[in-house]
């Protein structure tokens, strides 16, 4: 079982008040003033709250002891009385009696009593304790403890030896002690110091007086160390599927190994088993998962997912990766899958590689395989297996400006249809950078060499080589504006030429052209991989500005625009598409404004000044308040391809109520993605999320709708499914 609740591990802190006790007969007594502080809670305080803090080593710190009157000698008892205070280190004692008689080494509090420490604070009625025998008892007992602002009672605590102690009429909660919403009772509790294991006996979980869990035998941890059993259940419900429950069960191997086994109940498709294996070394670690679904009741087939990683460190600046998923079919994810982003996964990719890396280089050796999910790639058309690539990037100083970068590989592709073959790249460059605080100059040469040995083409042995030249440029102004801002302006001039080669018939493996953007005006390639090098003789105009905050360095505003100009019709093309005769290409802009701490907004816009339309276009504004408001709304355009709104919400009802809501709208299909509507309710130790879900679980529009309920005690854990974050942030 993971790391108990904060209140069982610290619990075992009460038998410190006995152990203080047991020094009397061997620490000296001295005379001191003491204090203590209380933090602010959010519940109503249950009296006089610990602050957690570093716990001084009592056993080398005195004992002293305070009081208005003491009688007795070294031979009898000694009784104090009056406001007795007794203090080690930072733990504290006040009681109005307490009698302590050397010879049996027996200590009497007859009157209420209050113990605090960096960890714990208790109030009992009496107590004795024995140090001879080790044996001590506390009656009717009500503990605080630091940092989980916990509290609760305990009808007797008996300590034996000083590594077991037992609880009776055990209860604890994070609520007002007076009136809690939720409380965890046990008619009794054992732990066992050394071994560090508790037993609570007829456990039992009460929400707003209705119990929801109950045990008669519970086993727990009692410090960090791990221990097997079961977890908290986890429900849900959806319309395709129904029911949802699963009970994980936790299995703590060894030190460096752990596994959990999930067994689980779909209504409408039967009993599903989840594992989780996890292991680490100290040149290693790793994870195994596997989920199976025998008989489906509603395909009638055998469904799993595997997925198994490792992760190495060979030698000090080499390591070693692999990462392996399988699923049983295609659907996997679409039936049983939580979410959008599920449901819509395309490839499963499993891949090994070996990496090594130096002061100026670093090169990977890398092998993987695509599984394909999506049943629109048609035969032959699926991504091919890389069996293996090899890569060496490297990038050395060579003084007085000079830079020596090197981007190269050879990789193996493979699949089991189309052309198939071995191809090289190797692509040196040289830069030379002169900068000054007022601008920079940058030119650059390139050489790029590529050969394919392919198999069943007409032509086995193809190559292609070609020199790349750039010349990079900007200049860096700045100014105070009439409100104490710094505004800059960063205008940035880029020229490229990259001589034309025909390369209509040279293989396709793993290029496509790259999503056109504002980083893309400074590239040498607009296509990614190797398998087409565009050609060029263009210029790009550019220019940034900003406006900063002198005092703390944020942007307020960012600004950038730009554009390419060509000085020749770009002829190297993916397919059998003509050459591009446009002398001019669309106008990227990019504009980020954060007008005051809630509010940050951005705009992207790739405008094609030829056609007067709109290629592509982003928006997004987000707004986080003070208390619990927040909204987000987003939009995406790309021509003909994605018309897209997206709207987030979480708004108070009232102080301790908010409403949540998510809506993904398709201005193409006119149908909305996805549907989220529910309410948040939080108090000071207890929370609630109810939500309501629709989402599109595959390509022919078919929807599922789920309810989604979570109960989360503050200090104890949760129960239920938790809805995914919709800010993308912990709340």
């Amino acid at each position: 079982m993971p790391p108990a609740p904060p209140f069982v591990r610290r619990l075992g802190s009460a038998i410190c008040l006995a152990l203080v006790a047991g020094y009397l007969a061997s620490g000296p007594v001295l005379a001191s003033d003491g204090s203590s502080a209380s933090p602010e809670q959010a519940c109503v305080p249950p009296g006089d709250i610990p602050i957690r803090e570093a716990i001084s080593l009592r056993e080398d710190e005195p004992i002293i002891v305070e009081s208005r009157h003491s009688l007795g000698g070294t031979t009898g008892p000694i009784n104090f009385s009056g406001d007795v205070e007794l203090s080690r280190g930072d733990q504290r004692l006040v009681t109005q009696e307490l009698v302590y008689n050397p010879q049996t080494g027996r200590l009497d509090i007859p009157t209420a009593l209050n113990y605090r420490d960096g960890v714990i604070a208790i109030d009992a009625d009496n107590a004795w304790y024995s140090s001879h025998d080790e044996e001590g008892r506390f009656e009717n007992v009500f503990y605080r403890i630091a940092g989980a602002e916990g509290s609760g009672h305990a009808r007797s605590i008996h300590v034996y030896g000083g590594e077991y102690s037992q609880l009776e009429g055990f209860d604890f909660t994070t609520c007002d002690p007076e009136s809690p919403d939720w409380q965890l009772k046990a008619g009794r509790v054992e732990l066992d110091h050394e071994e560090g294991v508790g037993t609570a006996r007829n456990a039992r979980l009460d929400f707003k007086g209705v119990p929801i869990l109950y045990s008669p035998w519970l086993s727990f941890p009692l410090d960090n160390r791990r221990k097997s059993g079961f977890l908290y259940p986890v429900m849900g419900f959806s319309s395709d599927d129904g029911l949802d429950l699963a009970i994980p069960w936790y299995w703590n191997i060894a030190p460096n190994q752990d596994a959990t086994f999930t067994p689980r109940w779909i209504s409408r498709r039967g009993g599903w088993l989840g594992s989780e294996y996890r292991y680490l070394g100290q040149r290693h670690r790793g994870q195994v998962n596997a989920e199976m679904l025998p008989n489906d009741r509603r395909t009638g087939d055998d469904r799993y997912y595997v997925r198994a990683e490792h992760r190495a460190r060979l030698a000090p600046r080499w390591s070693s990766s692999v990462d392996f998923r399988r699923a049983s079919d295609e659907l996997y994810f679409t039936d049983l899958g939580s979410d959008l982003e599920e449901s819509t996964i395309q490839y499963l990719r499993s891949s090994a590689r070996v990496t090594g890396r130096g002061r100026h280089w670093n090169t990977e050796v890398l092998a993987d395989a695509f599984q394909v999910l999506d049943d629109s790639v048609e035969p032959g058309q699926e991504p091919y297996r890389r069996l293996p690539r090899v890569g060496l990037q490297g990038d050395w100083p060579l003084g007085a400006g000079f830079d020596l970068t090197v981007d190269s590989e050879v990789v193996y592709f493979h699949r089991d249809a189309g052309i198939t073959g071995a191809r090289g790249d190797f692509l040196p460059r040289l830069t030379w950078t002169w900068l000054r605080p007022g601008g920079f100059v940058r030119p650059g040469l390139g050489f790029r060499s590529t050969a394919w040995e392919l198999d069943g083409a007409e032509d086995n042995s193809q190559t292609r080589s070609l020199p790349i030249a750039s010349l990079d440029s900007g200049l860096f102004f700045e100014r105070t504006t009439g409100r104490g801002m710094t505004q800059t302006l960063e205008p940035r001039l880029f020229y490229l030429y990259v001589p034309r080669r025909d390369q209509s018939d040279l293989p396709r493996f793993d290029t496509s052209e790259l999503t056109f953007g504002f980083s893309q005006l400074f590239h040498y390639n607009r296509f990614s991989g190797p398998d087409r090098q565009s050609d060029a003789n263009q210029l790009t105009l550019a220019a940034t500005t900003r406006l900063l905050n002198p005092d703390t360095g944020r942007s307020q505003l960012e600004f950038s625009a730009g554009q390419i100009f060509h000085f020749r019709d770009q002829a190297v093309q993916l397919g059998d598409e003509p050459p591009d005769d446009r002398n001019r290409s669309s106008i990227i802009s990019e504009l980020t404004w954060r007008p005051t701490q809630a509010i940050s907004t951005h705009l992207g816009l790739q405008w094609d000044p030829e056609e007067s339309e709109t290629e592509v276009a982003a928006f997004g504004l987000n707004f986080r308040g003070r208390d619990s408001r927040q909204f987000a709304l987003g939009y995406r355009f790309r021509r003909d391809r994605v018309d897209q709104a997206d709207f987030r919400v979480r708004w108070p009802l009232t102080g301790q109520l908010n409403a949540i809501g998510r809506v993904n709208y398709s201005f193409m299909e006119s149908e909305a993605l996805e549907l989220l509507g529910g309410l948040e309710y939080e108090s000071c130790c207890w929370a609630a999320t109810l939500t309501a879900r629709q989402w599109i679980r595959d390509r022919l529009g078919d929807s599922r709708t789920a309810i989604f309920l979570e109960l989360h005690l503050k200090g104890l854990g949760s129960l239920g499914r938790r809805p995914y974050e919709m800010f993308n942030e912990p709340r």
